[in-house]
């Protein structure tokens, strides 16, 4: 299979919740930096006892994600894996396994950082949608 070009990138990240207030032209400068990677089924993409360093976007295949054995989601097209990554490299008590041939955009935190020292829109956009989702579970929980 081919490597994406930087527009199906860019559609790619599109759809991911983190960046939707992102112009294109930002996404473009983040789907530089997105690397394309593939695991068999079977193959361990997040382990649960290591720190993460990577976002994942899933772009076509379905991965397992498990806590002490049992699956709690099938992430599919279109869904991202590791998130917290970005920010935080402590580990989650989460392990994401392929479950058939997947084919994912991995985004590093190293770069992540370095895009976002030099892009000062980007830093405040992705800012602004983690403080709604902060404001989302707060409001969630006085209910």
């Amino acid at each position: 299979m081919a490597e994406l070009n930087i527009i199906e990138r860019v559609i790619a990240l599109e759809g991911v919740d983190l960046l939707k207030n992102l112009s294109p032209e930002q996404l473009s400068r983040i789907a530089s930096i997105a690397k394309e990677v593939r695991y068999a089924p079977g193959k361990r993409i997040l382990d649960a006892a290591s720190a993460q360093d990577s976002l994942f976007v899933i772009l076509d295949g379905k991965v397992e994600l498990a806590s002490n054995g049992s699956v709690l989601h099938t992430a599919q097209q279109g869904e991202v894996l590791g998130a917290w990554a970005l920010f935080d490299s402590e580990p989650l008590p989460v392990q994401a396994t392929a479950s058939h041939d997947v084919h994912l955009l991995r985004i590093s935190r190293d770069d992540f950082f370095d895009l976002l020292s030099d892009n000062m829109e980007i830093t405040a956009a992705i800012f602004s949608t983690l403080v709604r989702r902060f404001r989302q579970i707060t409001e969630a929980i006085k209910q």
